[in-house]
Formats: C-alpha cells, structure tokens, sequence
C-alpha cells in the first residue's frame, strides 16, 4: 500500500468581508499518496488553486485538518510553515516564475540557496535536476531563448533540485500547446512512478485525465473522486 503523504479532512475555505460571504472550499476531504499523479479537475472559479494553496501551505482553512506526512500541521504558528514548505513541496507554476536575468542553471539554484545548500552541492543538483527534464544543453539559456515548454522543463527541475517528495502544480499546461502540454503531464507521471514523488496538478483540461492516477473533479467548492 502506498504512502499517504499529503491529506485534506473536511476542509472548508471561506472568505468573509462585512455582508459577503464566499465558500471558495467545502467540505473537502482527499489524500494523496507517494508514487502516484491527481489531478483535480474543474472549471474556473471552482476552487481548484484555493485548495492547492491550502495543501501547499500557503492558506490556512477555515475549518477542518491538513495532514502532511502524518503531522497534523493546520494549526502550526504562520511563522513554522516556510520551513516545511521548502522541505517537503515543490511548486510549479502556469507562469513559469523563471527570472528573466538568470540562465537555466541560475534559475535552479535560486531554490537551493534558499535552503542555503553549499554552493557546490547546490550546484551538482541543479544540473542534475536540469538533466532528469533533458535540458542539460540549455541549462546557460536564458528564458528569452527557451520555448514555452522548455521554460515549464526548468520550473520542474526547480522543483526537483530541492528533493522534495510532494510536487504540486498549478495548470502546468496551460500556456503550451496541447502535444507540449501532454509531453509535461507524461514527464511528471514519470517523476511520480519512478521516483516516488507525490504529484498533485490543477487542470481544467480533460485531455489529461487519462495521463494520471486519480482524478479529483471540482464545482462550487466541493470535490468528487472518481
């Protein structure tokens, strides 16, 4: 039985400003296991990135339990969440986030030197990550000379150069082309079934849904395993 790395109880999100009232997550309970790919699926507006956020620890829920392997951490101080966040969750993003005035390689690095890795550990890292997403002869382009797909390659690899076991994308496909996009979804099943690594992506594309493990659809707020 695989390892449950990452789990949501009962989650409820809800954002409360004078008479409006917004239930952007309800009632969502998931778990999400080592080795495997999830993919929660939904249209736009149907709380698919809140919940993200909130396994990434980037939000607090409102209510309910996150669980992130095996320690209750929902009620951690704000000031506690960094630091397990830059251990254990690697994020990657529809934008890329790549600096525009760093190569490939320095782009990598900037991870590891926020885990204040030893420059030349950090270093053997950062190529290594950059040659698991096949980019090891692009690794001192910058993102002015990268493709829209090489770019998501390197935000991968950012994400792996850390180590850290949960992978957590959020609509990695959404700026590339259908054959590019598919091409990203197959790499990351590949991180997760040969590498052990927990990987969780927001889509709205349905087109992938049969590239991962498990599919999580979203509406209103709440989710539905299928």
């Amino acid at each position: 039985m695989s390892t449950t790395m990452l789990a949501v109880t009962g989650v409820n999100k809800i954002y409360q400003s004078h008479a409006t009232r917004v239930v952007a997550v309800e009632g969502a309970s998931a778990a999400f296991a080592a080795g495997t790919v999830t993919a929660i699926m939904g249209p736009s507006g149907s709380g698919k990135t809140t919940l993200l956020s909130i396994l990434g620890l980037i939000l607090k829920p409102s209510s309910g339990r996150v669980t992130l392997m095996g320690q209750d951490v929902t009620d951690l101080d704000e000031s506690q969440l960094p630091a397990l966040r830059r251990q254990h969750i690697g994020f990657i993003f529809q934008s890329f986030n790549l600096f525009a005035a760093l190569n490939a390689m320095e782009n990598v690095l900037v991870s590891l030197q926020l885990k204040k890795v030893a420059r030349p550990a950090a270093e053997a890292s950062a190529r290594a990550a950059l040659h698991r997403v096949g980019l090891e002869q692009r690794m001192h382009f910058y993102p002015r000379d990268l493709s829209g797909g090489e770019k998501q390659r390197v935000s991968i690899a950012r994400a792996l150069a850390t180590n850290a076991p949960i992978i957590l994308a959020d609509e990695p496909t959404a700026n590339l082309d259908s054959h590019t996009g598919l091409a990203i979804i197959d790499l990351l099943a590949e991180l997760a079934r040969e590498h052990g690594k927990t990987v969780v992506v927001v889509t709205h594309d349905t087109r992938l849904q049969q590239h991962v493990d498990h599919t999580l659809r979203m509406e209103d707020g709440r989710i539905n395993e299928n």
